[in-house]
């Protein structure tokens, strides 16, 4: 039986845990298996220390690269923009997709620098914009969920992010070499910070935690079944909508702030732009508390909305009277 994914954690974090209960390396990782993965990770060094301009094209070339020859990815984005923007016309939506393959190519280029630069150069690359509405929910001594949204720079949100005491979440990849060497960027020496995999994830700690003054970096647009959800329009289509977190908002008294993060061609920067708190949960109607975290996904979402991440299948999970729309 297959061993269960571990959590990345700081030596300090909001939950105390000892560094022994986290993922470690393993000598495993020195067999054969993982050799070309071995050398992709050395690449990945090279182009973490490669001119932001090189980065930029060879990125727009990647993106263009994944638009025209993953017809798979490139299909189901063209689906979930047909189907959240269902008055756009087909010029606009073609034009939107490419935008976004552009940028998920550059954000992939860039995304060795969260595993190979300290967490001072990354910080002088992303910016915060309203930190204050975290700082006031904090100084009341209680916890914060930042409700975010795949945005194709979302990593770079939580690293901008490490001067907290920080909570989240993590997809593992098959790949453990690969888990392993993502997973501890996510954890650098600097920050204060613990990120349980997803299928090894402590409510009832997290619920304690936000109790104080922590944050849980809630990634709250997946769907994942209609466990724990409620069918409420994500733009202009019906979505399987996690209510999970009105729940843990609920039990903690913590507050809910969307954010999302973008990166900014002007600035050259990552952005990570923070919300005014959600109010108006209910505790029993989860229709509410589900149109209330669509609403506040989607408001975010449209400041940048080339940079959301719409390969992801938004709507696999299909009310009764509707068809599974990837072919």
């Amino acid at each position: 039986m297959e061993q269960s994914s571990k959590p990345f954690l700081s030596k300090n974090n909001p939950l105390n845990m000892s560094i022994d209960d986290g993922e470690k390396f393993s000598f495993n990782y020195l067999l054969p298996i993982y050799w070309f993965t071995w050398l992709l990770i050395f690449f990945s060094f090279i182009l973490s220390y490669s001119p932001k301009f090189f980065r930029a094209l060879l990125g727009s070339l990647v993106g263009t690269l994944i638009y025209h020859f993953n017809n798979k990815r490139r299909n189901i984005s063209k689906k979930n923009l047909s189907l959240c923007f269902k008055k756009m016309s087909s010029h606009d939506l073609n034009n939107l997709c490419k935008a976004y393959f552009s940028y998920l190519g550059k954000t992939f280029i860039d995304l060795p620098l969260l595993w190979w630069r300290s967490n001072l150069s990354l910080q002088s690359q992303c910016q915060i914009i309203n930190s204050e509405y975290i700082d006031n929910e904090l100084s009341r001594d209680r916890g914060v969920i930042l409700l975010t949204a795949h945005s194709v720079s979302l990593d770079f949100g939580g690293r901008s992010l490490s001067k907290y005491p920080i909570i989240s979440m993590y997809k593992p990849f098959r790949n453990k070499l690969l888990n392993w060497f993502i997973g501890k960027s996510r954890s650098k020496s600097t920050d204060n910070v613990v990120v349980f995999p997803r299928d090894n994830f402590s409510f009832k700690k997290v619920i304690k935690a936000l109790k104080s003054q922590n944050i849980f970096y809630y990634v709250a647009d997946e769907d994942l079944g209609k466990d724990n959800s409620v069918f409420e329009n994500f733009f202009d289509e019906p979505k399987s909508t996690l209510i999970s977190i009105s729940k843990i908002a609920s039990l903690s008294k913590a507050s809910v702030l969307p954010c999302i993060n973008h990166y900014c061609p002007i600035t050259k920067k990552y952005i990570t732009f923070i919300d005014k708190p959600i109010n108006g949960f209910s505790e029993n109607d989860m229709e509410k508390n589900a149109k209330l975290i669509n609403r506040a996904l989607e408001k975010n979402i449209k400041r940048n909305l080339e940079q959301y991440m719409w390969s992801l299948r938004l709507f696999q999970t299909r009310p009764d009277d509707r068809k599974y729309p990837y072919g």
